[in-house]
Protein backbone atom coordinates (compact mmCIF):
# COMPACT_ATOMS: atom_id res chain seq x y z
CA UNK A 1 0.00 0.00 0.00
CA UNK A 2 2.32 2.52 0.78
CA UNK A 3 4.45 1.73 -2.59
CA UNK A 4 1.07 2.69 -4.46
CA UNK A 5 0.81 5.75 -2.76
CA UNK A 6 4.85 6.75 -3.27
CA UNK A 7 3.91 5.82 -6.79
CA UNK A 8 0.76 8.17 -7.23
CA UNK A 9 2.65 10.81 -5.38
CA UNK A 10 5.40 10.45 -8.27
CA UNK A 11 2.48 10.33 -10.77
CA UNK A 12 1.38 13.86 -9.37
CA UNK A 13 4.10 15.37 -8.63
CA UNK A 14 4.93 14.46 -12.90
CA UNK A 15 1.90 15.57 -14.00
CA UNK A 16 2.19 19.08 -12.51
CA UNK A 17 5.56 19.84 -13.46
CA UNK A 18 5.73 23.87 -13.61
CA UNK A 19 8.20 24.75 -16.86
CA UNK A 20 10.89 27.21 -15.57
CA UNK A 21 10.48 30.83 -16.86
CA UNK A 22 11.00 30.97 -20.55
CA UNK A 23 11.74 27.49 -21.07
CA UNK A 24 8.61 27.25 -23.70
CA UNK A 25 9.60 30.61 -25.59
CA UNK A 26 13.32 28.77 -25.63
CA UNK A 27 12.05 25.98 -27.14
CA UNK A 28 10.22 28.15 -30.20
CA UNK A 29 13.17 29.71 -30.52
CA UNK A 30 15.04 26.72 -31.16
CA UNK A 31 12.71 25.26 -33.54
CA UNK A 32 12.34 28.77 -35.11
CA UNK A 33 16.05 28.56 -36.34
CA UNK A 34 15.92 24.99 -37.19
CA UNK A 35 13.63 25.91 -39.46
CA UNK A 36 15.64 29.20 -40.79
CA UNK A 37 18.78 26.83 -40.89
CA UNK A 38 16.86 24.19 -42.93
CA UNK A 39 15.67 26.55 -44.84
CA UNK A 40 19.06 28.25 -45.69
CA UNK A 41 20.45 24.73 -46.75
CA UNK A 42 17.89 24.09 -49.39
CA UNK A 43 18.54 27.74 -50.87
CA UNK A 44 22.19 27.01 -51.11
CA UNK A 45 21.55 23.53 -52.54
CA UNK A 46 19.02 25.04 -54.70
CA UNK A 47 21.75 27.66 -56.01
CA UNK A 48 24.76 24.82 -56.33
CA UNK A 49 22.34 22.65 -58.77
CA UNK A 50 21.63 25.61 -60.26
CA UNK A 51 24.94 26.33 -60.81
CA UNK A 52 25.86 22.16 -61.50
CA UNK A 53 22.94 22.99 -64.36
CA UNK A 54 25.11 25.55 -65.83
CA UNK A 55 27.97 24.04 -65.90
CA UNK A 56 26.22 20.49 -67.48
CA UNK A 57 24.40 23.04 -70.39
CA UNK A 58 26.77 25.83 -71.19
CA UNK A 59 29.74 25.50 -73.70
CA UNK A 60 32.53 26.60 -71.02
CA UNK A 61 30.75 24.07 -68.49
CA UNK A 62 34.60 22.55 -68.57
CA UNK A 63 36.45 25.51 -67.94
CA UNK A 64 34.21 26.34 -65.06
CA UNK A 65 34.27 22.88 -63.33
CA UNK A 66 38.62 22.91 -63.65
CA UNK A 67 38.46 27.00 -62.14
CA UNK A 68 36.26 25.62 -59.53
CA UNK A 69 37.55 22.08 -58.69
CA UNK A 70 34.17 21.30 -59.33
CA UNK A 71 30.48 22.42 -58.61
CA UNK A 72 29.34 19.23 -56.79
CA UNK A 73 32.45 20.70 -53.90
CA UNK A 74 30.13 24.13 -53.16
CA UNK A 75 29.55 24.85 -49.48
CA UNK A 76 26.13 23.75 -48.77
CA UNK A 77 25.59 21.08 -51.15
CA UNK A 78 25.00 18.77 -48.19
CA UNK A 79 28.37 16.99 -47.74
Amino acid sequence: MAQALADAAVNSAQAHRVAPLGERRTAELIRELADELAAGRARLKALADGIEQLATTDSDGALIRRLTGSVAGLPGDGG
